[in-house]
């Protein structure tokens, strides 16, 4: 009977999940007859909120398909290297870059500079900047490379021109500054995200540019108001639109007309108009022609910022330094540039100031000794509290002795992580508790404007963790036997836990950002990222049921001259399967939670909506996309507790 359940709801499901994309028959005919347009994805680098940019750049895209007789996908990604490896691997085609990365897409990912952007105001380009919040004491450089570890320092993606390779090259790397070294923390955010915290005083300094800066004084006035620049790097060039190098010709031609075009020429100066209206609000001018060569004064950059880090390394010996030194000036010639050529960034001064890595490695001495001390008296007293006193059985010294070293050792882990963990601010929770409340009251008013939006997103997530969970659970089976003692020879069992540990063990964000280079960004990447893990979740909790099985049944199959087989299917999979229903029920609903954290890699869903909107202190927008997952996990839950009921 419980079978005849199982296999009808996973019917019903197959059936449901064909029915939603199933089209109208006549709609099916329509499309036989019409030839489906040619395809391209295009490839945008979402350095603010991706639900923002997506209306901004809607009708850029649009207007791309109508002019190339293309269909356009739109792919937005905050996350730089995994638009690089998107296009790696021909998820996307084309794609607009910052500098630094569009350097790496050209290295990496066969990629080709064909055009670039200009800014509606003639700018020829655009600054990387420093900000601190409006008020701060800071007010030099020099205020902020102290290197004492007071501060908290806000950096943008690792492949941002503006967000780390200018502030590398020209304000750490000269003084031989390690970020992580000299700051107390070390944050990676977007722009706009970077702007925020520093506004809101989450940061003292972080990264920015001038664009981004520009679109606060036009959409935020109030924010910008709340912070100053500190630094202002030299001139950045405009951005790179990069396509494949193997595109097909006859679709490089209408892109390269489209851009060479959009904003130019029009059938009429109402359409023209309406076209420079949208690219305004893109913050590009007219799209000029460009090659692989727009990028050299980046790898020029690069360069510079490696000599003065080879420069600053007390690592090495002079014959080694001057050895790399003549391998970078090199490099140098072959690109045609010089050191010379190198503008030095406004208050850099020519001498770098010594490595922080010797005070960085210093040994905490005191703390060692301290953690010591308590260790060795935690343990004599638990070895004494341990101690037979009056009538009783006498334990034996030597599990003493192990009892009270597990006791001592684990007291003194909780003694040496007590200032790793900060649990000395405890205090801070009750002195501070009316920031707290402070911050709690912004989401009290519920931002509904794009609540449609957020439903949808969210009903991807469900879909995420359905799919996710319902593949886990096919190979979990097979993998959850073959885990067990009492099931699988020990080499098997041996191998197949080693797998599993594995699976379990790598987060899904990092396995998701692997199939993102496999499937392409989208929601199918993340069911991959969540079966794998889950894979290995289940299976350990499947072998551990079989493994608590009572053997009888599975005695009497084989007293019948059942095989193997046999006995999995009518003495093992009848006892557990109640509690693997529960099991993978349970994983579910976790992984409808799990679920919202992969959109962080442009694997769909709503986890990327409410991460942009908590860094961009958008807390009635947050608060709705919280009530609704809160909704949508509770409803989750429901579901499950009904099934358990049902089939177990």
């Amino acid at each position: 009977m419980m079978k005849n359940r199982i296999f009808l709801l996973f019917a019903v499901l197959f059936l449901a999940l064909g029915a939603v994309k199933a089209p109208p028959v006549m709609a099916q005919e329509k499309a036989k007859k019409e030839k489906p347009l040619p395809e391209l994805n295009f490839g945008v680098l979402t350095t603010e909120a991706s639900d923002n940019l997506s209306i901004l750049w809607t009708p850029f895209l649009e207007d791309m398909g109508k002019m190339t007789g293309m269909k356009v996908n739109a792919f937005f990604s905050a996350d730089y290297s995994g638009l690089i490896e998107a296009m790696r691997f021909g998820k996307i085609q084309a794609s607009w870059f910052s500098n630094k990365s569009g350097l790496e897409a050209v290295r990496r990912s066969n990629g080709e500079v064909f055009a670039k952007a200009t800014y509606p105001d003639g700018a020829p380009g655009y600054y990387s900047v420093l900000l601190v919040p409006a008020d701060s004491p800071y007010k030099t450089l020099d205020d902020i490379l102290k290197c004492d570890k007071t501060i908290n320092f806000g950096m943008g993606d690792p492949n941002s021109t503006s967000g780390t390779l200018f502030p590398m090259a020209y304000v750490f790397a000269p003084r031989g500054i390690v970020p992580t070294e000299c700051f107390k923390n070390v944050t990676n955010a977007t722009h706009e995200a970077n702007g925020y915290a520093v506004a809101n005083k989450l940061v003292d300094v972080a990264t920015n540019n001038t664009t981004n800066l520009k679109r606060l004084a036009r959409t935020q006035p109030e924010i910008l108001s709340r912070i100053r620049v500190l630094w202002k790097s030299p001139l950045i060039q405009t951005d790179p639109i990069v396509w494949r190098k193997d595109l097909d010709q006859g679709v490089k031609e209408k892109l390269l007309y489209f851009f060479m075009t959009y904003g130019r020429r029009a059938d009429s100066p109402e359409e023209l108009l309406r076209q420079r209206k949208i690219l305004a609000e893109l913050d590009f001018g007219a799209f000029l022609p460009a090659s692989n060569a727009h990028l050299d004064p980046i790898i020029r950059l690069e360069i510079i910022r490696d000599m003065a880090e080879v420069r600053n390394d007390t690592s090495l010996s002079e014959a080694e330094r001057k050895a790399k030194l003549d391998e970078l000036r090199q490099k140098l010639k072959t690109i045609g540039a010089s050191e010379a050529q190198i503008i030095q960034a406004e208050g850099v001064d020519a001498k770098a100031k010594k490595s922080s890595r010797s005070h960085a490695m210093a040994i905490p001495w005191k703390r060692i000794i301290f953690t010591l001390s308590v260790g060795f008296v935690a343990f004599g007293l638990f070895f004494w509290s341990s101690a037979t006193r009056g009538a009783g059985p006498v334990k034996p010294v030597r599990e003493r002795v192990f009892d009270a070293a597990v006791w001592a050792i684990f007291l003194a882990l909780l003694i040496w992580a007590y200032v790793a963990a900060e649990i000395y601010k405890t205090p801070d929770l009750v002195n501070n508790a009316d920031k707290m409340g402070e911050y709690a009251a912004g989401f009290l008013k519920l931002d509904w404007k794009e609540g449609w939006l957020y439903l949808q997103q969210m009903s991807v997530t469900i879909q995420i963790a359905l799919w996710g969970t319902f593949l886990s659970i096919l190979f979990a089976i097979p993998f959850g036997l073959l885990s067990s003692r009492n099931v699988a020879p020990a080499p098997v069992v041996f191998f197949t836990r080693r797998i599993m540990d594995a699976f379990r063990s790598i987060n899904e964000l990092v396995v998701g950002t692997m199939f993102v280079v496999t499937v392409g960004l989208g929601p199918f990447a993340g069911v991959m990222a969540l079966a794998v893990h889950t894979t290995g979740v289940l299976a350990k909790l499947f072998s551990e049921a079989v493994e608590a099985m009572d053997p009888g049944p599975v005695e009497g199959v084989r007293a019948t001259g059942g095989r193997r087989i046999h006995e999995v299917i009518w003495g093992v999979i009848p006892q557990v399967a109640p509690l693997w229903t529960s099991y993978a029920l349970y994983r579910f609903e976790t992984n409808t939670r799990s679920a919202t954290i992969l959109g962080l890699i442009g694997a769909g869903g709503i986890g990327q909506l409410l991460f942009e909107q908590i860094r961009s202190f958008q807390y009635g927008k947050t608060a709705a996309i919280l009530l609704i997952i809160i909704v949508a996990v509770t409803l989750v839950d429901l579901l499950s507790q009904v099934l358990r009921k049902r089939l177990m």
